[in-house]
C-alpha cells in the first residue's frame, strides 16, 4: 500500500484516499477530526451531535469526495459539509445550543483571550481563566447565524471569503454578521462582568493574600 507523506496537501490526501490509500485517510482524519468536532460542538452544544457530525463528514468525503472541484479551499469544502450536517441535526431535533458544555472539554477561546492578558501579571492565571470562560459562554449564547461566523473566522481562521463559501452567502453578509456578533459579544461580556463581580472580588482577594509579601 502506498503511504502518503506527512507533508502531502489536503487535496493530495483526498485524491489518494479516494484511490484506496488507507494511510491518506488516517492523515486527513488526524488533521481535521479535532477542528470539525470543535466546530460542531460549539454550534450544537452537544457532544453526541459533534461526534456524529464528525463521523458523517468523513463518510461523506469517502462517498462524495470526487465532487470537490479544487476551485475553493479544502477547508471551506470540509466545513461546508460539517455546517450542513450540524444545521440538519439542529433543525430535525428542534433544539439549539445548551449553555452548559462539559467542563472537561478543551476551551477554544484561549487562543484569542491569551493575547489580552499580560504574561508578567501575577494574577494572570486567575484573570485568563475567567476571561476564557466568559468568552466561551458568550460565544455559545450567540444566535446560531452569528455564532458560526465567529467560529469560522476566529476559531478556525477562515478568511471572510472562505466563510462566505461555507455559509453560502455574500462576502458583505459575513462582514455585517461579524460586526453585529462583536457588538453582541461585548454586551454579553459586560453583563457577565457585572453579574460575576462580587464572586470575582472574593477570588481576587483570596489570591492577593496568597501572594508573597501580602
Amino acid at each position: 500500500m502506498k503511504i502518503a507523506p506527512s507533508t502531502s496537501s489536503d487535496v493530495e490526501l483526498l485524491r489518494l484516499m479516494l484511490a484506496g490509500d488507507g494511510g491518506a485517510f488516517e492523515q486527513l482524519y488526524q488533521r481535521w477530526q479535532s477542528p470539525l468536532y470543535r466546530f460542531a460542538l460549539r454550534m450544537s452544544g452537544s457532544e453526541t451531535i459533534a461526534e456524529d457530525v464528525t463521523q458523517e463528514v468523513f463518510l461523506t468525503l469517502m462517498r462524495d469526495g470526487r465532487q470537490y472541484s479544487g476551485r475553493g479551499s479544502f477547508a471551506a469544502y470540509i466545513f461546508t459539509i460539517a455546517r450542513h450536517r450540524v444545521w440538519r441535526r439542529l433543525q430535525r431535533e428542534r433544539w439549539f445550543v445548551n449553555l452548559e458544555i462539559e467542563e472537561g472539554v478543551e476551551s477554544d477561546a484561549g487562543l484569542t483571550t491569551d493575547r489580552l492578558i499580560a504574561q508578567a501579571d501575577p494574577l494572570a492565571d486567575l484573570t485568563r481563566g475567567e476571561m476564557v470562560e466568559a468568552v466561551r459562554r458568550a460565544v455559545i449564547a450567540l444566535p446560531a447565524h452569528y455564532r458560526e461566523v465567529v467560529l469560522l473566522c476566529y476559531l478556525h481562521e477562515l478568511s471572510y471569503a472562505e466563510a462566505a463559501e461555507v455559509i453560502g452567502c455574500e462576502l458583505g453578509t459575513v462582514r455585517s454578521r461579524l460586526h453585529r456578533a462583536r457588538a453582541l459579544l461585548a454586551e454579553k461580556l459586560d453583563a457577565m462582568k457585572t453579574a460575576d463581580a462580587p464572586q470575582r472580588n472574593v477570588k481576587l482577594s483570596r489570591r492577593l493574600h496568597e501572594l508573597p509579601g501580602i
